[in-house]
């Protein structure tokens, strides 16, 4: 009788185009696991799994995904007539804030502390100020 279990790497994996390798997505299952209060067990069955700890893997998963460099290596192999290449993606800076939303709703439906909430940029008080930073 064929049966529809499935690890939750796999899952994970499921989740983003991006390739995730096994040492980041054992350290998810940590990160997660922790803060679901429940530990997450390598190659466990999602439907073993209670949604919390589901979502919590997931949220980290896209913390690490945002985390990661935007552009991934090409490799390229040819041989004669014959040639292949895979990679070379690049993702923007939106896709990439759009993961840290999405960890962060999660985060935030368990009372969790946000990830990269903090905000930067350029404060300006005229160009008097500017010139002269201690009249304000």
């Amino acid at each position: 009788m064929p049966t529809n279990a499935q690890s939750i790497e796999k899952y994970l994996q499921g989740k983003v185009r991006v390739k995730v390798t096994d040492d980041a997505l054992l350290t998810i299952l940590v990160d997660a696991g922790n803060s679901a209060g429940a530990k997450i067990e390598a190659g466990a069955d999602v439907d073993t799994l209670s949604a919390k700890q589901l979502e919590l893997a997931t949220a980290y998963l896209y913390v690490w995904v945002a985390s990661s460099p935007t552009m991934t290596e090409k490799v390229a192999d040819s041989d004669g007539d014959w040639s292949h290449s895979e990679g070379g993606e690049q993702m923007s800076a939106n896709a990439l804030n759009r993961f840290l939303r999405m960890a962060n709703q999660i985060f935030e439906k368990y009372g969790l502390n946000k990830v990269g909430g903090n905000s930067w940029g350029m404060v300006g008080y005229g160009f008097r100020n500017i010139r002269n930073p201690k009249r304000r």
